[in-house]
């Protein structure tokens, strides 16, 4: 009893004392960071898209020309990788061409042009969904540090699973398929699909990047 009074006559009392581990307490418990204020897909979709891979050349860009060259294609049960992966492997080929040859990649690499579709188009069931594909595509293209291609610079689509070299000089990277094709023209008279992608020939190797 006289060391407690001595105690709380030192300390302040019962109270104090009480009010003191309290807080220890407090200051001994982990302190934890606020939550990131939330970011909006749209709004963080639309930045990345807007990154420039090469003068004239966005990320939203290669979603357009991914979409054109694909628009028309659909898993089927039998399809090794869906449409969205094989859709990826084709944005990497791009990226690696605008990075090798800037603003001439078409001249070495042509692909669909980046012609952005109408509101009414995009909103279309069957637009839509391979659109949303596309740009998903570029975008994870962009910010993956792996390529899957390997470095491949070239694709195409071809009717059959043929694998050989592309032009007789472009060994073959990557194959997706088979896939639906719901578009079939004269100069792809087929409703099976192939993704092709190819790597750099001796003479683009020696090459040097721009």
């Amino acid at each position: 009893m006289i060391l407690s009074s001595v105690v709380e006559a030192i300390y302040g009392g019962p109270y104090v004392l009480a009010a003191k581990r309290r807080a220890q307490s407090v200051l001994a418990r982990p302190r934890t960071k606020p939550p990131a204020p939330p970011v909006h897909e749209g709004e963080w979709h639309k930045s990345v898209e807007g990154k420039q891979i090469a003068p004239g050349l966005t990320v939203h860009d290669v979603g357009l020309s991914v979409f054109g060259e694909t628009r028309s294609l659909h898993d089927r049960p039998s399809s090794n990788e869906p449409i969205g992966a094989a859709r990826q492997k084709i944005a990497h080929a791009i990226i690696n061409g605008a990075e090798k040859w800037g603003p001439d990649r078409m001249k070495h690499a042509s692909t669909a042009l980046p012609i952005e579709p109408s509101e009414k188009e995009k909103r279309d069931p069957a637009t839509h969904p391979a659109y949303e594909s596309s740009m998903k595509a570029a975008r994870e293209a962009y910010l993956s540090g792996h390529d899957p291609t390997n470095g491949a610079l070239h694709f195409n689509i071809r009717p059959t699973s043929e694998r050989s070299n592309w032009k007789g000089r472009h060994p073959i990277s990557t194959q997706s398929g088979p896939y639906n094709n719901s578009f079939v023209t004269g100069d792809f008279p087929s409703h099976t699909a192939w993704l092709n992608t190819y790597l750099p020939d001796e003479n683009e190797k020696r090459a040097h990047k721009r």
